[in-house]
């Protein structure tokens, strides 16, 4: 039902003007993973891990219709005051699985698009674990080398944290929440040599309290999964990011990235 009415708003250019109406704003995405499978693995039933050419479709999309920005440059806006252009949008991906590596930054790297990567850090190795610079299956579900991140981040990739273990932080207590938090920052710190990296809540799960803690430990921004775009006065510490999945045709995609999927639910609610 949802997909074709995004079928009938997109042919009749409704997201287009959507698009027109969130112009000051930027949408930032979230995306997880990046697969060369041609069906969805058993236990990724939302879809987080897109197909590879839906994926080459959606950032046709925005080459064609949108200003993909660094997730640094829209902060740096901010910090300034200054305005961005009409229908930024700003590309994320969480977890740090080793299909990024594979698939995912290939692709932007051709279209010259920046992301930024958010790691769960526990899980990352200290040497590379693939046999080859290719895909294989395994890269759906093991995670990057830090060897792997180092260099995707001379490749100008944005490297943040998603924790250390990836946990709900609203139900730890708030020493082991706060424990997450640090060492997950001091280790992408210490292998990046930045000292203030962005940050991902896991399951988009926080609340002011950690977003307080997130700024007062030194994190540049916090980023949530709450759908809908950010203003120039958005809470640094609890932006807002669209989930993007393999169910996400173009135009499906295109309400998603125009602000009209986020407008439609808020209607509905």
């Amino acid at each position: 039902m949802k997909r074709s009415l995004y079928r009938i708003l997109y042919g009749l250019g409704v997201t287009r003007l959507a698009a027109w109406w969130n112009r000051g704003r930027v949408m930032i995405l979230c995306y997880h993973g990046v697969t060369a499978r041609g069906e969805r693995m058993p236990d990724d039933p939302t879809g987080l891990h897109i197909r590879a050419e839906r994926f080459e479709s959606q950032l046709e999309h925005l080459r064609r219709r949108y200003r993909v920005l660094p997730l640094c440059e829209y902060l740096a806006a901010r910090r300034e005051g200054r305005r961005l252009p009409p229908r930024s949008v700003v590309i994320t991906f969480d977890d740090g699985y080793r299909n990024f590596y594979t698939m995912a930054a290939p692709r932007l790297r051709e279209r010259d698009l920046p992301a930024a990567l958010f790691l769960t850090v526990g899980e990352i190795g200290a040497a590379p674990r693939g046999d080859s610079g290719g895909w294989e299956p395994e890269d759906d579900v093991r995670y990057l080398s830090w060897p792997e991140v180092l260099e995707l981040r001379g490749r100008g990739v944005e490297i943040g944290s998603h924790t250390y273990t990836h946990p709900m932080l609203s139900r730890l207590p708030v020493e082991e929440a706060e424990r997450e938090l640090r060492e997950s920052l001091a280790e992408v710190a210490r292998r990046t040599g930045e000292p203030a990296p962005p940050f991902a809540y896991p399951f988009g799960d926080y609340t002011p309290q950690l977003a307080e803690r997130a700024n007062a430990l030194g994190y540049s921004c916090a980023l949530t999964t709450d759908a809908g775009a950010n203003d120039d006065r958005a809470d640094l510490y609890a932006l807002r990011r669209v989930l993007v999945g393999d169910d996400d045709d173009e135009p499906a995609f295109a309400a998603r990235v125009s602000g009209l999927a986020a407008l439609l639910a808020r209607a509905r609610s």
